[in-house]
This record gives C-alpha cells, sequence and structure tokens, in this order.
C-alpha cells in the first residue's frame, strides 16, 4: 500500500509542473499576442520602466515551479531564489522572459546556465527577488530530479 501512495505523490507532482509550466506559457502567449498584433515590437528586459537597479549575471537553475511566480532561477551554490515576473512587473511591448529560453523550458526539464537578470525588486533576506531575464549563455537541458 505504501508504494501505491508514493506512485499518486509523484504523479500529482508531476501534474502540478505541467500546469504550472502551461499556465506560465498560457500567460505569456497571450500577454505577448496582443503586443504583437498591433504590430509592436517587444522590447527586452533591460529596457523595462519599471527596473530598480543594474543587470547582473547568476548562474543558476530555471524551472518552472508552482505558485507565483512560476519561472524561478535558484542560484547555485547558495539558497537564493529569483522569482521571474510574468504578471505584476509585466508591461505592454516588453519580454520578461526571451521567448526562445521559454520554449525550451517544459514542466519535465531545468535549463541550468549563465543568466543576465535585472531586478525589478531589491535583494532581501529571506524574500524571493522579481528579476527578469535579458538573456542566457552556457545552458543546458536537464530532466527535473
Amino acid at each position: 500500500m505504501r508504494g501505491f501512495h508514493h506512485a499518486k505523490n509523484i504523479d500529482t507532482r508531476t501534474m502540478l509542473r505541467h500546469f504550472a509550466t502551461l499556465l506560465a506559457l498560457v500567460s505569456c502567449t497571450v500577454i505577448s499576442g496582443g503586443v504583437a498584433s498591433s504590430g509592436v515590437q517587444e522590447k527586452s528586459c533591460r529596457e523595462h520602466p519599471r527596473l530598480i537597479g543594474r543587470c547582473f549575471n547568476v548562474r543558476g537553475r530555471l524551472a518552472t515551479y508552482s505558485g507565483n511566480p512560476a519561472l524561478r532561477i535558484l542560484r547555485l551554490g547558495t539558497k537564493r531564489v529569483l522569482g521571474v515576473s510574468d504578471q505584476r512587473f509585466k508591461e505592454p511591448g516588453f519580454n520578461n522572459i526571451p521567448e526562445d529560453l521559454l520554449r525550451q523550458l517544459t514542466g519535465d526539464n531545468t535549463i541550468t546556465g549563465d543568466f543576465l537578470v535585472c531586478p525589478f525588486t531589491k535583494s532581501k533576506p529571506g524574500e524571493m527577488q522579481l528579476v527578469c531575464i535579458e538573456s542566457a549563455r552556457n545552458t543546458a537541458i536537464n530532466k527535473r530530479p
């Protein structure tokens, strides 16, 4: 009986990951679809009007999670988590994550790499800092543990 419950929990976690990924993709598609249809070229994260500081490089693992924000970067070698804001700081005409990066991310994988991120909020101990992603380099797609 114990094995049955364990399998049920794995299926629930997988389902939640798929749902979080789907939600992130749908919200980005709906928002960017409205801008694209108006013929406006979307600007990159670095040009976002609500940034509070300079962009910085982070080595980390990008993945989807249930909750808000659904996309998060775990900074490798630390316990810090950066939230990729796709709702609170979404502005018409601006991308908070490169579309090619978003297309590679599913609920079953993570992307490890060097991310250039730009801050929407200050870094505070015990709080998730909200950022947007300008670019990613040296990326590797990994199966989710």
